[in-house]
């Protein structure tokens, strides 16, 4: 066995052993707060909706944060308004604009857990929680070290998808999220689905996983 391959090797086990730990993190801290606060459907989420014509912003991303995730996880470390100190990248090497709002209108604090950085992003269509494994080290791309981990609203309908399968278009089977993962920028503003082929792929990544 080479030795890129034993580091590969490794690599991925170290990112399959972050992934768990992160979705346990905020599976429990989500039911958590379901229990002080209810159903997931019935929480006040950071996006714009039309009632009787108006507009009408229900919160915005650091409250909601604030209120339903922040006292549930152990932060190590705030690392708040670190957004723009460093650049995700997609797998093909393309700038995320994750720096700023080009895809998120709203983009919430970053926190440590455990070395593991979460990050809350909405563009009035979707909620989404991700993960950078690492926070600020590198590789900082999306699908190796940061995976949209949660999406917790959807197109108008309140609900929490933890891990979020292919709910969103043109993902609905293991081979069109592949191939998504694979091609993935967030120009269309839809959360990556490289995690979704994770979890369908049995918390591993198989040999054709764009790594």
């Amino acid at each position: 066995m080479t030795l890129p391959t034993v580091i590969n090797k490794y690599q991925k086990a170290v990112t399959i052993t972050k992934l768990k730990k992160i979705y346990s993190l905020l599976t429990n801290a989500t039911l958590r707060a379901e229990n002080d606060y209810g159903p997931s459907e019935y929480w006040d989420y950071p996006i714009t909706s039309a009632e009787d014509g108006i507009l009408l912003q229900e919160i915005d991303v650091n409250t909601f944060y604030d209120r339903y995730y922040a006292r549930y996880l152990k932060m190590s470390k705030n690392v708040k308004n670190t957004i723009g100190k460093y650049k995700i990248t997609n797998l093909n090497g393309s700038d995320t604009n994750m720096k700023d709002t080009t895809h998120a209108v709203n983009q919430t604090r970053i926190n440590s857990v455990e070395g593991i950085c979460i990050k809350l992003w909405s563009n009035n269509q979707f909620v989404v929680l991700m993960a950078d494994l690492n926070c600020e080290k590198p590789p900082n791309v999306l699908g190796k070290d940061v995976f949209d981990v949660a999406e917790l609203y959807w197109e108008r309908q309140k609900h929490l998808a933890i891990p979020r399968l292919f709910t969103i278009k043109d993902a609905e089977t293991r081979a069109e999220a592949l191939d998504l993962c694979k091609r993935f920028t967030y120009g269309d503003g839809v959360p990556n689905p490289c995690f979704a082929v994770f979890v369908y792929d049995g918390w591993q990544f198989k040999d054709d996983y764009p790594w």
